[in-house]
């Protein structure tokens, strides 16, 4: 589609900029072309003429997110076991700054070269270990989809904007289960979803490395 000739020259780096601006203000639902066209001061229709279409900057969003994380922090020379902690304590850090994005994360694939850059960083060292391209592939994507995931479940829970009480069970749910009731007792049992984070991914890396040690990471 021809630009108009009244309409200001865009780059896709001030479209995708804007999109996300609006989505981490409104949501992925609460945003429309006709908003980032109205936000940009062109008509909605000219957008096209950069980009083909929702999927295409639902990919360039994704990129957009990717690209606030630190590559610097996926160093080849770390040890694996530190560049896969990276890879999910990074892919986290972001998606928290983007909670409306994050939908997104949990049902496209990466497929782009933003998206696939910190994978590609950490091939070689998993490649020197040993690891299969199928052993490569299972790792990344679990430890991927771990940190979406439980960053997910973090995000629905927030936007509840219920009281921390509520998620607790009554102590009249409580009173035939002693065992759970001692637990919930105690003041320090709750860690918090940051230490859970971190206790989940430390666990998962460790066994992923363990088994993939001893030829037992797949079936």
């Amino acid at each position: 589609m021809a630009r108009r000739a009244n309409q200001p020259q865009l780059t896709r780096e001030q479209i995708v900029s804007t999109a996300l601006q609006l989505v981490d203000e409104h949501g992925l639902e609460g945003h429309s072309m006709r908003q980032l066209g109205a936000a940009l001061g062109v008509d909605p229709t000219s957008v096209y003429h950069y980009l083909s279409g929702k999927s295409e900057l639902y990919d360039l969003l994704m990129d957009a997110v990717i690209d606030e994380g630190d590559l610097a922090a996926v160093d080849p020379r770390l040890g694996v076991d530190e560049l896969l902690l990276t890879v999910g304590r990074e892919l986290r850090r972001v998606l928290l700054r983007h909670p409306h994005v994050v939908p997104l994360f949990a049902t496209r694939s990466f497929r782009t070269p933003a998206q696939l850059r910190p994978i590609e960083r950490i091939v070689p060292a998993l490649e020197a270990k040993g690891f299969s391209a199928a052993e490569i592939m299972t790792t990344m994507n679990v430890v991927g989809t771990y940190a979406i995931a439980l960053t997910n479940v973090e995000l629905l829970h927030r936007a509840q904007a219920r009281p921390e009480g509520d998620y607790l069970p009554t102590e009249e749910t409580l009173a035939t289960l002693p065992h759970l009731q001692r637990l919930f007792a105690d003041p320090g049992a709750y860690a918090g979803i940051d230490a859970e984070f971190e206790a989940g991914l430390c666990a998962l890396v460790a066994g992923l490395l363990a088994r993939q040690r001893i030829g037992a990471l797949l079936p």
